[in-house]
């Protein structure tokens, strides 16, 4: 006896003389269980696992033995919860249902598979009833009583139509064959539906006795059935309504046969046609002949022809093309939109991009395409974007017509017309079978150059393997699908595309898919083709449709017999038949059709009303349409609409006919004179079912009732920031954290959800806070606008650049001006302009709708302060602090409100504030700029944040400068423009590079990928830094317009940009600025790495880091761990790349050594960096800047995106795109951290990095140095005057044991390893014994000095915070004492990023740990290497920062001169270097410098040497000048400095003056080249000229016959020589 349930139970029962004579997975029934688990052609018990494989009878695609990939596991908790009596405890509960069944059947084993499986499946119910149901029947088949324990809520068994449950109905029911049970059948209590009184079973359905069916041959078939006995198909029976049996002789048609198919006899077809449509659209006709058409109309695919006199059921299959917007050019290029299938009166309709089907019957989905499958063989497929199929049986063979052709084997006729004329025209072809549409536009393919074409060029890129190559690649993934299908076809339809979307990655996908799906074979190419599955699921090269539904799917679908590749549910979803869902989403199914949770459809007329309760399954309910309404179809949904008439006046046109008869050629000639007059209309009004919200009104656009939403709310946040809610209410709130400040909440009702946070900073002052991050999650996307992040956003972690759009355009992002804008089809706008101003607008639909900081938008400002509970809260504070989202940075400590020092504001300088000189011109009634716009937008509460931030801020121009902007924005949005407040009121906009200020500018300017494409652009003009003339904005950047960057799946990359097109890094690619698109090959990480998505950008990254240092004397550590030191005081190569092993981007570390105090000792530095085709310099020289390319830049300073450098500490830190830092702390400490994937390819005093410390000393040679110095001497590569390879002299002799052991004492280096002392917990972490060694030997090289020793445990307190670990004080203010310079104060773990005028975002994308630092103090910010307040920090401009009045220029050539000015505004004006000048870098500034300098000497007798060489001595001994700037007795205004080098004093000015005297003999004058010809005195004019340097001054002229002294001693007057002295 055999026994299945239909759903997972089976069960065999076998008699005893069976005993020892049967094998399988149930045993051999031999009364010993222990050896029930030996294999086939086994003799000892194996593993369940293996056990199961051995009785392997078959292999169905897709079918896994044992676990697919890891097996599951359920850990403890898990089971102790599925043990309790609401879940599989209710098996053996003493008291439960099945009570008196515990002593028949035991309940341990079943108790056991219930809690294994429903563990396995996270719980879900469908999982638990199907076991206790197993149970139930092993009790009611042992006779044992069963009690209820199914409710309408537990379990509920889904009984059809006129039955009911019962937990002991009878196992053998009457039914409409037999009143009497079967033969054989026992007939015991089993639980299932029994049909209800008066109705009995007819095959699986309860039917009235009255409607029982027909016996034929001892066989029952239902009424209407059809069948044909005796299995030759030569007579045709149907069950009649009397039971009685009325057969016809019949034979089958054409291309059919008589055999048994899915279990049913009957004249099934012989083979079948299929017909495709992809792509551009390709066609490939049922008889196999290919063309291409790209009409953009709707056309008949295939459709039923002549069946007349057949038994063939017409249908009809039409799509809808249009064009395809993935391409720029103008060419007509088409794509699949809508395929409708049309059959037994059904109308089913698959539309492009919509997850889901819009039909009147279910269609199913198998992978990723869906299907519509008839009973007599027709099925067509359509994957909602690309692909269509159309399959039909051979049976209509010559009995079809359309794009698809007539399926009669001659693909010569296949371009036959509806008038069966033939066509070699493939658009007379494709025009002729056009379904006219009313009003629809819409073109018939395309002729000669409105025709696609592939350059060559673009065409070889594509023909690759990485591209379309893949589909012929002999070795390739579809080479076993080439014996069955020529792949040339495919490949060049491919090519066509790729090269037709401008190398869209899904149109590569969609069109090589295809050609899996033609030849059903399914291979494994993930990487190469990354699909995107839906949310809840994942890609399956092989998916089983049905492994995991909605109990209920699969009795109104068939499952299909073999896998498909598609997305499969994750873990704990269940597919319901469109998406994979949670258990509790899942709908209903019945009546043939699937219906939604909560969903209510209209049935019979209105008649019926059912509602989906996913508990309870459908439930239906008699229904009438109410009064002035009829039941009807509107956009696909059947309901009662109301039909009642509204009287509308409207004012027509009348015509007033004149008649003029004239007989002129047949010609009845009208003349209409046109007068207007009023007539009242009554017409159905459908707003009457528009159900619009409470704050939507609506109006009728084509016949449609339409909600529009009345008004539009705004809400805002800036400055300080304050906040604006929906509703009006103005409050400021300074929380650091992170926000929501606004969201969807309540009862939607079919409104988008979405979400806004936002995350606030300090910047300098702890009693401001401003926006710094949003988040805006709508449609499943996760939007993160970062501030100063200009032309970026993230999106779910991925950092893309701008335009963008999202989710087939319902999303949208985008720069206006230098605001990103988050703009969605429903009407939600964000923006925010990466800094301080945020907006949120959101349509009234959402009106009472929303929560968070916004307020509840609900019109009511009374009621704001309310939390997440809804309930009302006391203050801003806590209402502020309610709204913290639980996802905040845990490393950085957030706060809601300033708690320690806060700054205060008295009333004085509130008073000033308020005047309109300052934040009062926002109200000032007369002669103020923002007058006019009172009347629009209140003034007043911009003007108290004004005030406010004016004065928290003391008196920062930025802040009176943001809180005007915050109101002009505001007005502009009203329609008003204010100009001239910028230049009235000092606050000018900061333009960067290539880009002015315009105060209304388009909002739409031209932006990569396409400057050259029309805009649709609205909205007011906006006040923004526009693009020079030639230049466009790409990424938020201005480059020169032909240097655009690439358009890729909708997304913008700049060019040369590589990105990752998959989330497992197996496709690289590159946009070609050559080509003008982005290109793609295979590629993988290394096994030194793994691909990771880090501060958004997918790449992959190493596994591991090492690092190698050189600090003090300098005491070397190497990569891999090898110490030693070396004394060299010349240019060493530190590391750089020694192997050409492909990927690594090259680079190399050099360092120059010095003495400091002390010839046995050397220091480092300078540390040069050359990377990216650029050299860093950082040097002692230059503390807290660095030169880049030989100019000298404050920190921080970003170049092209590719490195960074920035203060940590005291420690200069440089950072690469390429995983390399470099550190330098401007004194002697240098460190370089390399990637995981240099190993082995470096080489250097750091050594080779291979892991094996044994070979670090490797010369450049190759062969081993005996000590650091030979190791030192190999790497040289540069030479500075007197400099030495190693310690030379007396001073070189090593300490002794006794000095080494006194410096290693506690009060000195021996806090280092001090059990107690303040590194203990490092101890673990950093081995400090080399450190102490170190601290030891330079303590003893300066005589136990308190600096060498402090900076020896500066190193190991570096090494210590590196790793994270906390060290405790260790200075006191008898060690190490520390300094601080003004304005800061000494902090031991201050953060590893500090915030600075530049980048005021502390932590944005910091991963470095604390380090001891200077920190400034509160209200003062980094900038440059000073603590300033706030409203004296400088300007950003092109990756540098400048500090306030730095004058700079920007182009090579000093054309430009810009200046850091008010506001962090650089302005910037043409320039020309003087005569005399040469621009030029000049100690690392560049600028107009002189292009050469005059020397004059004046030395012992004295003799003199004029600036042009002109020799001679003068005597005199008295006071003469000797050299001076003509006419100018005063002298320049000039910073100078003394200097004593030697004996020689020096004075040297900044515009280049040098003078020197070694106070005894000689005096040297050094002027720059600008003074040329304009300096007088002993020393000549300096004109190059050395005839005329004997030029007396002016005033003597007038007493001396000469203009020129005949000679050196004025032979003119006693008085002559006097004019020469002051």
């Amino acid at each position: 006896r055999v026994t299945f349930n239909w759903a997972s139970a089976v069960f065999v029962t076998l008699p005893s003389n069976y005993m020892g004579a049967v094998c399988g997975l149930c045993g051999n029934y031999n009364g010993k269980a222990q050896d029930d688990l030996i294999p086939k052609n086994g003799d000892k018990p194996v593993s369940p696992a293996n056990f199961g494989a051995s009785w392997r009878v078959a292999e169905i695609p897709g079918c896994v033995e044992g676990c697919k990939g890891v097996c599951p596991d359920c850990d403890i908790t898990q089971k102790v919860k599925y043990e309790k009596g609401d879940f599989c405890g209710i098996i053996s509960d003493p008291k439960g249902p099945f009570r008196d069944c515990h002593s028949k059947v035991d309940p341990a084993e079943y108790f056991e598979d219930c809690v294994y499986d429903v563990c396995l499946y996270n719980g879900r119910k469908d999982v638990l009833c199907d076991n206790l149901g197993s149970y139930t029947s092993a009790c009611q088949d042992a006779g044992a009583k069963v009690y209820s324990w199914r409710t309408s809520q537990f379990c509920a068994m889904k009984c059809l139509a006129h039955s009911h449950y019962e937990i002991c109905s009878t196992a053998c029911p009457a039914s409409c064959q037999s009143l009497a049970p079967p033969k054989g059948c026992k007939n015991h209590c089993e639980e299932g539906c029994s049909c209800d009184e008066g109705y009995i079973l007819s095959g699986d359905k309860c039917v009235p006795f009255s409607e029982c069916g027909c016996i034929h041959n001892d066989r029952y078939y239902r009424i209407g059935q059809v069948f044909y006995p005796n299995g030759k198909c030569e007579e045709e029976c149907k069950c009649a309504q009397d039971g009685e049996v009325e057969c016809k002789k019949f034979t089958c048609g054409p291309n059919e046969k008589c055999k048994i198919e899915n279990g049913v006899q009957k004249c099934h077809p012989v083979g079948k046609g299929v017909c495709h449509a992809s792509g551009d659209p390709h066609y490939l006709s049922f008889d196999g002949r290919r063309f291409d058409f790209q009409g953009t109309c709707t056309y008949t695919l295939s459709e039923s022809c002549g069946l007349e006199g057949t038994h063939l059921v017409a249908f009809s299959v039409q799509v809808e093309n249009e064009k395809w917007d993935r391409v720029t050019s103008n060419k007509v290029v088409s794509v699949t939109k809508l395929v409708a299938v049309k059959v037994y009166g059904y109308s089913l309709i698959m539309r492009e991009n919509m997850f889901g089907v819009l039909v009147k019957v279910l269609v199913y989905q198998e992978g990723n395409h869906y299907v519509i499958e008839t009973n007599f063989g027709l099925r067509v497929t359509y994957d909602l974007v690309y692909h269509v199929t159309v399959t039909v049986p051979g049976n209509y063979r010559g009995k079809v017509c359309g794009l698809c052709g007539n399926f009669n084997g001659d693909q010569k006729d296949d371009f036959q017309m509806p008038n069966r004329q033939l066509t070699n025209n493939v658009n007379a072809f494709g025009k002729s079978w056009k379904v006219t549409i009313p009003n629809v536009v819409c073109e018939n393919g395309c002729e000669g150059n409105d025709c696609p074409k592939c350059d060559p060029a673009r065409k070889a890129v594509f023909s690759k393997s990485t591209y379309c190559g893949i589909v012929t690649a002999p070795k390739g993934p579809f080479a076993a699908c080439y014996s069955i299908l020529d792949p040339q076809p495919y490949f060049d339809d491919c090519v066509f595309d790729v090269c037709a979307s401008n190398g869209d990655g899904k149109v590569l996908c969609n069109s090589v898919a295809a050609c899996g799906f033609y030849s059903n074979i399914f291979i494994l190419f993930f990487f190469f083709l990354a699909m995107k599955c839906p949310a809840n699921s994942h890609y399956e090269v092989c998916a089983q449709a049905c492994s995991a539904s909605c109990p209920g799917l699969t009795e109104i679908v068939e499952c299909p017999t073999s896998c498909t590749e598609g997305c499969e549910c994750d873990a704990g979803f269940l597919f319901n038949g469109e998406t994979c869902v949670k258990e509790t989403e899942c709908g209903c199914y019945d009546n043939g059709r699937s219906y939604k949770a909560g969903e209510v459809v209209y049935e019979e007329d209105c008649r019926t009303r059912c509602t989906c309760d996913p508990e309870k399954g459908l439930i239906c309910e008699n229904h009438s349409c109410p009064q002035s309404t009829k039941c009807m179809v509107k956009k696909g949904i059947r309901a009662c609409y109301n039909t009642g008439k509204t009287q509308i006046l409207r004012t027509v046109k009348k015509l007033k006919i004149q008649t003029l008869f004239l007989l002129l050629q047949s010609v009845f000639l009208m003349i209409f004179k046109m007068v207007q007059i009023p007539l009242y209309l009554s017409i159905a009004d459908p707003c009457k079912d528009a159900n619009c919200r409470v704050k939507e009104s609506c109006r009728v656009e084509k016949g449609e009732a339409v909600c529009i939403p009345t008004y539009t709310g705004v809400c805002w946040a800036w400055g300080d920031p304050h906040y604006h809610t929906f509703d009006g209410y103005n409050y400021n709130f300074q929380g650091t954290c992170k926000y929501v400040i606004s969201k969807t909440c309540g009862k939607l009702d079919g409104l988008v959800p979405f979400s806004v946070t936002e995350r606030n900073d300090n910047r300098g002052n702890t009693a401001v806070s401003y926006v710094r991050e949003v988040d805006v999650s709508v449609y499943g996307y996760t939007i993160t606008i970062q501030k100063n992040q200009v032309g970026r956003v993230t999106v779910d972690g991925e950092l893309l650049n701008l335009p963008l759009q999202l989710g087939d355009g319902k999303v949208s992002v985008f720069l206006r001006g230098n605001t990103a804008v988050v703009e969605t089809n429903f009407g939600l706008v964000v923006s925010y302009d990466y800094n301080w101003y945020l907006v949120i607008r959101l349509p009234s639909s959402y009106y009472g709708l929303v929560c968070g900081l916004c307020g509840n938008f609900n019109g009511n400002s009374r009621d704001e302060l309310q939390n997440p509970a809804g309930k009302t809260v006391s203050s801003v504070i806590e209402w502020g602090k309610s709204w913290q989202t639980p996802d905040q940075d845990k490393d950085h400590p957030c706060w809601d409100t300033c708690e320690k020092n806060c700054p205060t504001c008295d009333d004085n300088m509130r008073k000033l504030y308020e005047t309109e000189a300052y934040c009062g011109a926002l109200t000032a009634k007369v002669n103020s700029v923002f007058q006019k716009c009172h009347e629009k937008v209140d003034p007043q509460a911009f003007m108290d944040n004004c005030v406010y931030d004016m004065c928290f801020n003391k008196g920062d121009k930025k802040m009176l400068c943001q809180a005007l902007d915050s109101y002009s924005k505001e007005c502009r949005q009203e329609g008003i423009i204010i100009k001239g407040w910028r230049t009235k009121f000092g606050c000018p906009m900061n333009c960067q590079r290539h880009s002015h200020y315009e105060d209304c500018a388009s909002p739409c300017q031209p932006s990569c990928p396409f400057p050259e494409q029309k805009q649709v652009c609205k909205g007011a003009c906006v006040e923004t830094c526009v693009c020079d003339k030639g230049y466009v904005l790409s990424a938020g950047v201005c480059v020169p317009a032909k240097s655009c960057g690439c358009s890729y799946q909708g997304r913008y990359y700049k060019p040369g940009e590589h990105f990752w097109a998959d989330e497992a890094c197996g496709r690289l690619c590159e946009c070609d600025s050559t080509l003008g698109m982005v290109i793609c090959r295979e590629a993988s990480c290394s096994a030194k790495e793994k691909c990771t998505v880090v501060d958004g950008v997918r790449a992959c990254r190493p596994i591991s880091h090492a690092t190698c240092t050189a600090s003090g004397d300098p005491h070397y550590r190497t990569f891999d761990g090898r110490k030693y030191d070396f004394q060299g005081t010349c240019v060493y190569q530190l590391v750089g790349l020694c192997s050409q092993q492909p990927g690594l981007v090259p680079f190399k570390v050099t360092v120059q050594n010095d003495h400091r105090g002390s010839k046995a000792v050397s220091y480092t530095r300078t540390v040069k960096f050359s990377i990216y085709d650029i050299t860093l310099t950082i040097s002692r020289e230059y503390p807290y800047k660095v030169l880049l390319n030989g100019q000298l830049a404050s920190l921080p300073l970003d170049y092209n995106n590719e490195l960074v450098v920035f203060v940590s500490g005291w420690t200069a830190v440089v950072e690469t795109v390429a995983g390399i830092t470099v550190t330098f702390d401007w004194r002697s400490t240098v460190s370089v951290t390399l990637p995981s994937i240099y190993e082995g390819a470096v080489c250097g005093l750091c050594g080779n990095y291979n892991g094996k410390g044994q070979d670090d000393l490797t010369m450049r040679d190759g062969k081993t140095a005996p000590d650091g110095v030979k190791l030192g001497e190999s790497w040289q590569v540069g030479v500075v005057p007197g400099c030495s390879a190693a310690c030379q002299g007396a001073w070189c002799k090593a300490c002794s044991e006794s000095q080494r052991k006194e410096y290693q004492a506690v009060r000195y280096c021996g806090i280092i390893t001090d059990k107690a002392g303040p590194f203990r917990d490092c101890h673990k972490h950093v081995d400090p014994a080399p450190y102490l060694e170190d601290c030891a030997y330079d303590a003893c090289q300066y005589h136990g000095h308190h600096g060498s020793i402090c900076e020896a445990v500066e190193v190991y307190v570096t090494a210590c915070q590196s790793q994270g670990v906390t060290i405790y004080s260790w200075r006191r203010d008898n060690f190490c004492p520390m300094r601080c310079p003004a304005n800061s104060h000494y902090a031991l773990c201050a953060t590893g990023c500090p915030a600075t005028c530049a980048s005021l975002t502390s932590f944005a994308t910091c991963h470095r740990h604390c380090a001891e630092a200077c920190e400034c103090d509160q209200g003062y910010l980094l900038s440059g290497d000073t603590c300033v307040p706030v409203r004296e920090c400088g300007c950003s401009y092109d990756g540098h920062y400048y500090k306030k009045d730095d004058v700079f220029y920007p182009e090579d050539k000093c054309v430009e001169q810009c200046v850091c000015g008010e506001n962090g505004a650089v302005t910037c004006q043409k320039a020309k270097c003087r005569s005399g000048e040469v621009c030029k870098l000049v100690n690392g500034v560049k600028g107009c410098h002189p292009e050469g300098h005059g020397k004059c000497v004046a030395s012992g007798d004295p003799h003199y040497i004029s600036f042009d060489g002109q020799r001679f001595d003068f005597q005199g001994t008295c006071v003469y000048v000797l050299a001076k700037v003509c006419d100018n007795d005063k002298g320049p205004s000039s910073k100078y400095c003394f200097t004593q080098e030697g004996r020689n004093i020096i004075v040297r000015t900044v515009f280049g003056l040098t003078v020197l005297y070694d106070t005894v003999y000689y005096v040297e004058v050094i002027v720059p080249s600008t003074y040329q010809g304009k300096m007088c005195g002993l020393c000549g004019n300096y004109n190059k000229n050395d005839g005329d340097d004997f030029r007396l001054p002016i005033l003597c002229f007038t007493t001396c016959s000469h203009h020129t002294a005949p000679d050196v001693n004025f032979n003119c007057s006693n008085t002559l020589p006097a004019c020469l002295r002051f």
